[in-house]
This record gives C-alpha cells, sequence and structure tokens, in this order.
C-alpha cells in the first residue's frame, strides 16, 4: 500500500497517536529557545497562531505528476477536511484515469477505497500522517505540544540556498519514537519552511518506515494563510511526485458523512 499512502501522503491528520506500546519515556523533552524562535517566526509568517487555531475545515484540489522513471501515476487530487476541538477527519480522493483512490479517516478507523475495494488500516497509519501541505498547521501544532524535542542544528545548505535546520522528536511511546522524527529547514529571510524530512510508517508494520522529503515552493496567500502550491517529494532519496495546488477554500462548509468509511474490507 506504500504507492496509494505516498500519493495521498498530504493528508490533514492533527491528532495524538494511539499508544501502541505502553513504555513511557522518563526524560524531560529538550526546547531549545533558538529552535523555538525559529518555528514561532515561520508560523507568524504564514499567518499566526490565532490564524490556525480557526480553521475549522480545508479543501484543497489540484495535481500531481510523478518524477521522471517513476511508476507512479499522475493525477488529480483532492484533498478534504475538518477540524473539531476533540478531533480531525480527512478525505484525499485520486484520480488517474480509470483509477479512483480515497484514503478516509473513517472516524478513528481509517481507509483506502480502490475502485470500490476497500482496504482497512490500523489507526496509526492515520494518527502518524501530518498535515504538511499546510506547515503552519504542523508546526502551530508541534510549538503546543510539550512533549516534542525541538533542537537547533544551525545554518546548513539546501538546494545551494542558506537554509536553518530544525529537527523535532516526541518519545511518549515507541511508536512516536519511530514515526515522529522530523527535520526541518526554513529560509534564514523570509522565515518561511523550505522543506521537511519526516517519516511514513508502512501499512502493515508500524516500525518500518520511509523517509519522505518535502520540499515548499511557490507560496500563496489563501484567506489568511501562507500555503505552498507547490511540493516536490521524495521517498528514501529517490525523486517520487510533484503537487501542484490549484485552489485552497478554508471554512468552507464540509459534511461530516464525507470521512465515513464504507463497510466491508479487511486489513
Amino acid at each position: 500500500m506504500r504507492v496509494a499512502r505516498l500519493i495521498l501522503s498530504f493528508v490533514l491528520m492533527l491528532t495524538s497517536s494511539r499508544r501502541l506500546n505502553s513504555q513511557q519515556s522518563t526524560s524531560s523533552p529538550q526546547r531549545d529557545p533558538q529552535a523555538l524562535a525559529v518555528l514561532q517566526q515561520a508560523v507568524a509568517a504564514m499567518g499566526g497562531p490565532t490564524a490556525m487555531a480557526q480553521i475549522q475545515s480545508v479543501v484543497a484540489q489540484g495535481s500531481v505528476v510523478p518524477a521522471p522513471g517513476t511508476s507512479a501515476p499522475s493525477g488529480s487530487f483532492i484533498w478534504e477536511d475538518q477540524f473539531t476541538a476533540q478531533s480531525h477527519e480527512f478525505k484525499a480522493t485520486f484520480q488517474s484515469g480509470p483509477l479512483t483512490q480515497v484514503f478516509v479517516s473513517g472516524h478513528g478507523s481509517p481507509g483506502l477505497v480502490s475502485n470500490g475495494k476497500i482496504t482497512k488500516f490500523a489507526p496509526y497509519v492515520a494518527s502518524t500522517t501530518l498535515p504538511f501541505h499546510i506547515p503552519a498547521v504542523v508546526l502551530a501544532g508541534l510549538l503546543a505540544n510539550t512533549n516534542c524535542n525541538i533542537a537547533f542544528l544551525g545554518p546548513t545548505t539546501l538546494n545551494g540556498q542558506t537554509a536553518v535546520h530544525i529537527h523535532l522528536h516526541i518519545d511518549t511511546d515507541l511508536l512516536q519514537q519511530t514515526s515522529s522524527v522530523q527535520d526541518w529547514y526554513f529560509d534564514p529571510n523570509t522565515a518561511l519552511p523550505l522543506r521537511v524530512e519526516y517519516r511514513i510508517p508502512d501499512t502493515h508494520l508500524a516500525f518500518k518506515y520511509a523517509t519522505i522529503d518535502a520540499d515548499f515552493s511557490d507560496y500563496r496567500a489563501a484567506q489568511g494563510s501562507l500555503i505552498p502550491f507547490h511540493i516536490a517529494t521524495s521517498e528514501d532519496g529517490n525523486p517520487r511526485n510533484s503537487f501542484s495546488i490549484a485552489s485552497v477554500s478554508i471554512n468552507s462548509p464540509v459534511s461530516t458523512s464525507d470521512f465515513d468509511l464504507p463497510t466491508g474490507g479487511g486489513l
């Protein structure tokens, strides 16, 4: 299921991971003040924490093109998301010719519908997926999470450009220790994210993962928030897909039933 999940990897999911193991970290999270300042400046540059907190729904539409030499199909996507104080629901639809895939949160029981065939996933598949296509939402959540370790790794060079490197991870349980590792790179002049490197757990094995790089560009204003309208991804160092967003609607009405997973199928 890795191909399907990678194509639909930019779905919104901002909930805490469910525990796969009760082992807890006994050390206090380390949150470097210089790193915190970089993240705060980035969130402010993209609209600010107040604007992020007011987001109740997001609908983004666009197209995806595979990197040359890869077998993934090109097509169009719709990402539909709903936020409440208690939960977040998502529906990501990918269309390519006769192929239609829909990845839904299923109110805590996520799954993929591929041309009518239903495959159910364990809850961690959704709970470890973050909304990287809206970086400010992810960063605001990490800043608010006092369990998140945040380290300042200093200046570096990224694609020939100077960038500030920040490393983040959460150690509350074994799943988080494996899946929460992120490396962010920021433009020191604009404070905007240039890249995030993160992990996607396998849909069958929680502690097996691929490392994804997402390069952000073409930031545009969308109802008070700055969003990258172009995202180029790589998997384990190999170029995979380029996502181009055509439109974004924030706080448009979204039906809860949109996130239902049809009955049938299995893990």
